[in-house]
């Protein structure tokens, strides 16, 4: 089947298993697959006049905007061109778009989302989500981020830098003097051998939730309700305004990630521990660099286990309960203890969120290498897709990640209780004031025998939030009518 096929064959609703049609020519193209690219441009603006702007939007740009329907069809232009052993890329420009709680106030005055947080915004939760501060003020956020003006963001994706910076030009091109650009960053793709891995060198983005009625799941992907992550639809209660369907909470972090430090701290931490860096980076995430689970592949990596998408998250953590394979407090165990928690459908379904983010930076540099020190910022784009920002992205990260008693109710295999730490790598110490030590248990392998008892101290983060915004991801239907109507 072709692309284009897709796109004459893919009506607005598409209905699989029984599941609720699923419209997905209003829904906007990031949501739930993610707009492809190599390159990913966010240039957050400011409303300038009301008016002018909701012109832009029905005149020219709301027919811009990437659908779910366009992204489903380039997937498989996409595949067709990789069969075809074409290497050069395609530009394939995505666009979306979202507001935050200001942008909103000003297209539809009054408006409520029924979402605090939301409401709050980013820099006035950051302190609870554990962001570095000094009495509730920030210390790490650049100031764009908390100066209170960023009232959307534009996301353009695609293939090529000049494709994306030529769709740039045309949406402020059509946006004139309605709006101005308050922040504008550029991340990409890693090169070579390192595309889709993020800086520390770990494959990203292998545990998608799937979505009823839209995937076909692989194996251990489990199928989760659309109304997760999309309004309107079974798995959450019905918007507070109509025009919120087939609309999604957008959150953005800017995560800068302090690469050689946390290489040598490898480095320092194995030499100390008697135990292979490779495999002590491996239980602080949870996985290999290569992707392959520890659950699946304990001992040493396996490169064929995690570029086979029919094996590599086909996993759980119920076979696990000594954490033997992998730690409690590994990164993908704290942020996703896959029947760790019963049931898993009330437990842990409902905390999912869909990530779509993507690396900025320059790669290390000889001199940063040999210093052990970070001289040129970079790190990740973190963006993540949801209902229910206070009930899953925010949750996810203060009850999970922060907290040292997260997984509950575990122990060593001897009887004896664990304490599992903060999860080492997005965990953030926000009891500590400007100590940010953290501290995670059993670093050392136990596998297949064995009762060493370890800790591992981190005496800095590695992973350090720079700003953040949340968002409003509407529907094409809701952007063109005037909703202050």
């Amino acid at each position: 089947m072709t692309a284009e096929t897709i796109l004459q064959e893919a009506p607005n609703e598409l209905n699989q298993g029984g599941a609720p049609a699923l419209e997905l020519s209003e829904i906007q193209g990031d949501v739930l697959l993610g707009l492809q690219k190599l390159y990913e441009r966010f240039v957050f603006f400011e409303i300038a006049d009301v008016a002018g702007f909701k012109k832009a939007l029905r005149k020219g740009l709301v027919g811009r905007l990437t659908t779910t329907t366009k992204v489903r069809a380039r997937e498989v232009q996409l595949q067709d061109h990789n069969a075809q052993g074409q290497t050069e890329p395609l530009p394939l420009v995505g666009l979306n778009l979202g507001f935050t709680q200001s942008g909103i106030q000003k297209l539809a005055p009054g408006s409520d989302l029924g979402d605090p947080s939301f409401k709050a915004g980013a820099a006035a939760q950051a302190a609870s989500l554990g962001d570095p501060n000094v009495a509730g003020t920030l210390t790490t956020w650049r100031p764009e981020f908390l100066a209170g003006n960023i009232d959307g963001v534009f996301l353009v994706a695609g293939g090529t830098q000049s494709a994306v910076d030529g769709e740039v030009a045309q949406v402020l091109g059509l946006l004139g003097g309605s709006a101005s650009v308050r922040y504008d960053e550029t991340g990409s793709v890693r090169p070579g051998s390192q595309k889709g891995h993020e800086h520390f060198g770990f494959q990203d983005g292998l545990s998608q939730p799937g979505i009823s009625g839209l995937t076909t799941p692989a194996p251990g992907q489990r199928l989760l309700d659309a109304g997760l992550f999309v309004f309107g639809y079974p798995g959450a209660p019905a918007p507070p305004a109509p025009w919120m369907k087939n609309g999604s909470f957008m959150v953005f972090r800017r995560l800068n990630q302090q690469v050689p430090e946390f290489a040598q701290f490898i480095v320092d931490q194995s030499t100390s521990l008697r135990t292979d860096p490779g495999l002590l980076g491996a239980r602080l995430v949870g996985r290999w660099q290569s992707g392959a689970p520890l659950a699946l592949a304990p001992a040493q990596d396996d490169a064929l286990l995690a570029s086979d998408p029919q094996q590599n998250n086909n996993f759980d953590f119920s076979d696990d309960p000594g954490q033997r394979r992998c730690p409690f407090g590994a990164h993908i165990r704290k942020t996703n203890p896959r029947e760790d928690l019963s049931p898993q459908n009330t437990a842990v379904d409902p905390r999912r969120i869909i990530r779509q983010g993507i690396p900025f930076g320059p790669e290390v540099s000889a001199a940063e290498d040999a210093a052990h020190a970070t001289q040129q910022e970079r790190g990740l784009m973190f963006v993540c897709y949801q209902s229910s920002i206070v009930n899953q992205f925010e949750f996810v990260q203060i009850n999970w990640a922060n907290n040292p008693g997260f997984i509950f109710g575990k122990h060593h295999p001897d009887g004896s209780s664990v304490t599992p730490g903060h999860d080492p790598i997005i965990g953030q110490n926000s009891t500590a004031g400007e100590n940010r030590a953290r501290l995670m248990d059993e670093p050392l392998t136990n596998f297949p025998t064995g009762d060493v008892r370890s800790t591992l101290q981190m005496p800095q983060d590695f992973v350090i939030p720079t700003g953040g915004a949340y968002f409003f991801v509407p529907s094409l239907s809701a952007l063109e009518i005037d909703l202050s109507a």
